[in-house]
């Protein structure tokens, strides 16, 4: 009885409300506002009229209407299309009546509007200048309001012409004559079809002009002979800037003092690289916060170096103005001439190069293989820096640095594997992930467009002897020597462990398959970069019976070469392997003759742990380039051993100090050798 009642009440007041929507009102809708989805999608929106009606919509391009009018109670059909990658948005339907008009919002969802200035603040020199902070929005720049106020009391209208590229925000300061520092906001917004609201805004203070009218002018040489600490002289250097603001690869950022698992990117928010006018020599420049950072690549500028401090270093010599306020710019323009860039091999380059843009020539990377940063991913947010390996036609090779925020350094695409040239401004830089000094001299590429290198191994100067990469897959269960699961994937040649005659394949004391990290997205095996079986990894890197270090050994023969002989290896340790290795040579197969002959010694570094990454573990493997003497060539059999040095092992809290480790192995992800067309 109780439902029933219910039932019939309920009817009674649907009823009611018919009614009262039907013959209370000339016009009524069901709905003044509908939100649908980004997908392309139609909805049904109902019409209660006395009489006809007559059916519009403003001006658009998405929405169709299914019917221009109706009659009474009846409903129309608006059909949109896909908004899947756009920002939300909204069109007004009009529903007339006689002189009625109702109106139906009809809103669609799409991206999250974002507006994001990287910058608190922008600091303006006393002249007239052209500013800039990088922005980050999706929301065009024509759509987002600006207003910029003026908080200085009799200082207005001295901020203009605000413009975005796509990166940058731009705007034109007037030159001041007050004594004191001027400031303005300037606020963005942006208000989107839902009715919602993104802002952002940065304060931009103007610097008065400084005490800098009878500064001398001093040239590079002049500056570099200045004494480390702070400048006293009145002086000041002009110069050519190589780097934009907000340029991802400017130099190496450490990990936060705070936390080793964070990476700290101060450095290169305030790192600016300054040449001469000529190109031929470089200083770096340091300045006091981010916000005094407000140079453009390719600008000339003059800067007074009173009370800036200077630092030193040697082997290379290099001079660093640091504590550099943007109070000492006394004038910047963007110049129209091209950047000055010099063409050099690796062997031309000299001390007064570092920190100048040049081109090198005739170039290529060492290991071609994966991607510009062959890391495990799961650490791309601890490790800032990744060095790629690169060797040229005279058989010298350099670090090409990429930071982690380069978005070209792992983008699914092979990495090229001719030769060509690579531009980039030259730094000094250790890295004690790599084994600390990884060479006197690095480049940085400051674009993609820097990296000018022939896709194919055939447009390259060199040719492949033999190359060990991804190694077979017989190496994982029941290898044998009769399956020759070492077979190099180019070429002709043997690979063996230095102490076993009868060469076994297993885990326990043999070669076995292990994971490299230059994989490709999608090739690779997981979204970490990981490919199973890309690499090799081998224990009894100790000899105690012999005292000799152990490892693996080469054979080939270089009958037909004549041109130089280079070998290159990626490699990386568990932790308890050795970390000092020496690479040697014999035209003899016996382990233990007198016949090897020092080539080279390097070091290889202990693989990271996630849970207590230390600041000396690398994510990925380390290459490293040798050339080989002369007396190499012309060989029926060469053989080139790869062996522990001694057995100084890393420690969980350091690179030194630790147990040396019988189970523990080398990995090797690559073993080439290389020799000139």
């Amino acid at each position: 009885m109780t439902l029933c009642v219910s039932v019939a009440l309920l009817t009674l007041w649907g009823c009611k409300k018919q009614n009262l929507i039907e013959f209370s009102a000339d016009l009524a809708l069901n709905a003044n506002i509908v939100r649908l989805a980004d997908s392309a999608a139609s909805t049904r929106i109902q019409v209660f009229a006395d009489d006809r009606w007559e059916l519009s919509a403003e001006n658009n391009d998405w929405v169709k209407l299914d019917k221009t009018g109706g009659s009474g109670k009846s409903e129309f059909l608006a059909t949109v299309t896909a908004n899947k990658g756009q920002l939300p948005r909204a069109v007004k339907i009009f529903v007339k009546a006689g002189a009625k008009v109702d109106t139906v919002l009809l809103q669609q969802r799409g991206l999250t509007p974002t507006l994001n200035l990287v910058d608190v603040n922008m600091n303006a020199i006393a002249a007239n200048s052209k500013m800039k902070s990088l922005l980050s929005t999706n929301v065009p720049f024509e759509k987002i309001t600006k207003e910029v106020v003026f908080r200085t009391t009799g200082q207005e209208n001295w901020v203009s012409n605000v413009t975005y590229d796509g990166t940058y925000l731009f705007v034109n300061v007037a030159s001041s004559a007050s004594s004191i520092a001027r400031q303005a906001v300037l606020r963005l917004s942006y208000l989107d079809a839902l009715g919602t609201t993104v802002k952002d805004s940065i304060i931009i203070t103007q610097s008065p002009r400084a005490g800098y009218d009878n500064a001398v002018l001093k040239d590079f040489s002049y500056i570099k002979s200045l004494p480390a600490g702070v400048v006293n002289e009145d002086v000041y250097l002009e110069g050519v800037v190589l780097v934009d603001k907000g340029n991802p690869n400017v130099t190496l950022n450490p990990n936060a003092a705070s936390n080793k698992h964070i990476i700290d990117k101060t450095e290169s928010t305030i790192t600016v690289y300054v040449q001469s006018l000529d190109g031929k020599s470089g200083l770096k420049l340091k300045m006091k916060t981010a916000g005094d950072h407000i140079f453009s690549k390719n600008e000339r500028i003059k800067l007074w170096l009173k009370n800036t401090t200077i630092v030193k270093t040697t082997s290379p010599n290099t001079t660093t103005i640091s504590d550099v306020p943007s109070l000492n710019v006394m004038e910047k323009v963007e110049q129209t001439t091209p950047l000055v860039v010099r063409e050099l091999y690796m062997k031309d380059v000299v001390d007064d190069d570092v920190y100048t843009y040049v081109k090198l020539k005739d170039v290529e990377i060492s290991i071609s293989a994966g991607s510009y940063y062959n890391i495990n991913e799961g650490y791309e947010f601890r490790v800032d820096t990744y060095p790629t390996n690169i060797r040229d036609i005279n058989g010298n090779s350099m670090y090409m640095m990429l930071n982690s925020a380069v978005p070209y350094r792992r983008n699914g695409v092979q990495v090229p594997q001719g030769s060509g040239t690579i531009s980039g401004v030259l730094v000094h830089e250790t890295n004690a992930r790599y084994g600390g000094n990884i060479g006197k001299y690095g480049i940085r590429p400051m674009a993609q467009s820097d990296i000018e290198l022939k896709a194919d191994r055939s447009q390259g100067f060199s040719n492949v002897l033999v190359e060990w990469d991804r190694f077979r897959a017989e190496l994982q269960t029941g290898a044998t020597a009769a399956s020759n699961p070492l077979t190099p994937s180019i070429g002709t040649g043997k690979l063996s462990h230095t102490d076993f005659a009868d060469l076994n394949y297993t885990t326990a004391s043999g070669i076995y398959a292990t994971t490299d990290y230059n994989g490709l997205i999608p090739e690779s095996t997981t979204v970490k970069g990981a490919i199973i079986n890309g690499g090799i990894a081998t224990r009894g890197l100790w000899n105690t019976t012999k005292n000799r270090g152990g490892g693996v050994v080469i054979q080939v023969s270089t009958a037909n070469i004549t041109k130089p002989l280079s070998l290159q290896i990626d490699g990386v340790m568990a932790a308890g392997a050795p970390r000092e290795w020496t690479i040697e040579w014999s035209n003899q197969g016996n382990m233990d003759a007198g016949t090897w002959q020092a080539v080279a010694d390097f070091t290889l570094q202990d693989i990271v742990n996630f849970t207590s990454t230390l600041l000396t573990q690398v994510p990925g493997f380390k290459v490293i380039n040798v050339n080989l003497p002369t007396a190499t060539l012309g060989l029926s059999n060469l053989y080139i051993r790869i062996k522990a040095k001694n057995r100084n092992v890393g420690s969980a809290t350091s690179d030194v100090g630790g147990t040396f480790s019988t189970a523990a192995p080398i990995h090797f992800g690559h073993i080439s050798l290389k020799y000139n067309k």
